[in-house]
């Protein structure tokens, strides 16, 4: 983490332009100490400016607490950071972020920081423009504008130029009933180009059926449409004539969003070689086996459902535990809906499970479309049973948002394949207070949900009694 840090003519070195506008708010708001009362600096803030803004409290000797996280900021950095402290922030970030904020405390004049921060793929530089303010009853606050000065992926960019394999990445192409009938090639490295025989300017939003129609003929085709419906990955060589020479060619296709990532390896030497050496097969079996298991964990590893886009069981319990820690730090409750669809099997034995995915993938939708972004979680942690997690939210809550999920869900009609798909759920409500243990609060949800299918599916049902939400205390006799 790099930072550069100007306290006079910020202006100039700011590179949003909201930042003067800002600087003036709270000059005219400022009084003799230097710091601006924090409720007349918003009410004077435009909404748009307000949604970048941080709002801090000191918090012990060193730390800072998060009052606000505006939604903008959430979207740029992809967390939400309300209700937590910087010190949870990594590192050197979380380091980076507490000197500036400790050091307006102490001088009470605002400062520009421009931090850099050197991901494996992505360089990003971001602004942060501290103000020093105050609360009513005379404690610091520090407000923070901030705005990402700008995402650069040269790093990137350098590294598929560099690459002697040829990837291109597609976006798939569909007819009206919703079946791959083509596609279209989005972006595309020199390699790509080489092995084509077309210049980059011709492959990118060109047709992929027209450009190569040797792999359409050799059904290579047929197993990138595999690739996007399915979301497997597909590795194979083929043989093609590449300058007037006899070339092998590792070909990988792995799905991204609606179309897929295809690369070209040129394996010939490692191929004549095998031949040459005599290799066995089963060495060559036990290195691409080696490689598929790698591959499988990480894609264990990982905490989000590839095929949803939600957490998956691992990421949703590293969730829970972050939360069951909040609540007890802040004294706040929390509650759990687990959610199942209702004959999912049927769906997956009458219209295949091609169609049970893109019904799972719905239903995520239409959860995600219900929740608060910026707060709520969701996780699958089963074939067809997803859990939502509602910070601060009590019961009623939870109960009222549940309704009006079932609601929406039953009401909706699923168009697959040209098949309309009707789909109901059943949920289960349960509220964790204050000294709720994980496995008490999911076993509490799960007997909700258990008593709505019971009871005749598609309802909602609250755990009964609350106090099988936490764990018992003991009871003097």
């Amino acid at each position: 983490m790099n930072s550069t840090v100007h306290t006079s003519d910020i202006r100039d070195h700011a590179a949003a332009p909201e930042a003067g506008e800002i600087l003036d708010v709270h000059a005219a708001l400022a009084e003799a100490d230097g710091r601006a009362p924090v409720e007349a600096l918003f009410e004077r803030l435009d909404e748009t400016i307000a949604a970048s803004v941080e709002l801090l409290e000191p918090w012990g000797e060193d730390d800072w607490f998060y009052l606000r996280y505006g939604p903008a900021v959430t979207a740029t950095y992809g967390i939400d950071m309300a209700g937590r402290l910087v010190s949870e922030m990594s590192e050197p970030a979380a380091r980076a972020y507490l000197e500036l904020l400790n050091r307006v405390r102490r001088e009470r004049t605002p400062l520009l920081a421009v931090l850099e921060s050197v991901a494996v793929r992505r360089v990003r530089t971001w602004e942060k423009l501290i103000l020093p303010c105050k609360a009513p009853c005379g404690s610091d606050r520090i407000a923070t504008f901030v705005t990402a000065r700008r995402s650069r992926e040269d790093l990137l960019t350098a590294v598929l130029e560099a690459s002697q394999d040829g990837i291109m990445s597609v976006r798939a192409v569909r007819d009206p009933q919703g079946r791959v009938v083509d596609a279209v090639i989005v972006t595309a490295n020199q390699q790509a180009s080489e092995y084509s025989g077309h210049p980059v300017w011709r492959l990118v939003h060109g047709s992929f059926k027209a450009l190569f129609p040797g792999l359409v003929a050799r059904r290579v085709w047929d197993r990138c449409v595999r690739v996007v419906e399915e979301r497997v990955t597909e590795r194979f060589e083929i043989n093609i004539s590449h300058r007037r020479l006899d070339t092998w060619l590792r070909v990988t296709i792995v799905p991204l969003e609606d179309g897929f990532v295809i690369s070209f390896c040129d394996v010939t030497d490692l191929k004549y070689a095998l031949i040459e050496a005599e290799c066995s097969r089963e060495e060559l079996a036990a290195e691409i086996e080696q490689r598929l298991a790698l591959e499988e964990e990480l894609r264990r590893l990982s905490h989000t459902d590839e095929l949803t886009q939600t957490l998956n069981r691992r990421g949703f319990d590293a969730a829970m535990r972050r939360e069951i820690a909040l609540a007890g730090r802040y004294q706040r409750p929390f509650s759990l809906i687990a959610v199942d669809i209702d004959h999912f099997k049927r769906i997956n034995d009458v219209h295949g499970h091609a169609a049970g995915d893109r019904v799972l993938t719905a239903v995520a939708e239409l959860l995600r479309a219900a929740v608060r972004a910026d707060a709520d979680v969701i996780g699958r942690i089963g074939g067809e049973e997803f859990v939502l997690l509602l910070p601060s939210t009590r019961k009623e809550g939870a109960m009222a948002l549940a309704e009006r999920i079932r609601e929406r869900l039953a009401s909706e009609i699923f168009e697959v394949a040209g098949e309309r798909i009707g789909v109901s759920a059943s949920f289960g409500v349960a509220e964790a207070e204050i000294g709720a243990e994980e496995d008490d609060v999911m076993r509490a949800a799960d007997a909700a949900l258990y008593a709505a299918k019971r009871s005749g599916r598609n309802r909602v049902c609250l755990a009964r009694p609350p106090a099988e939400v936490v764990r018992p205390r003991a009871v003097a006799s």
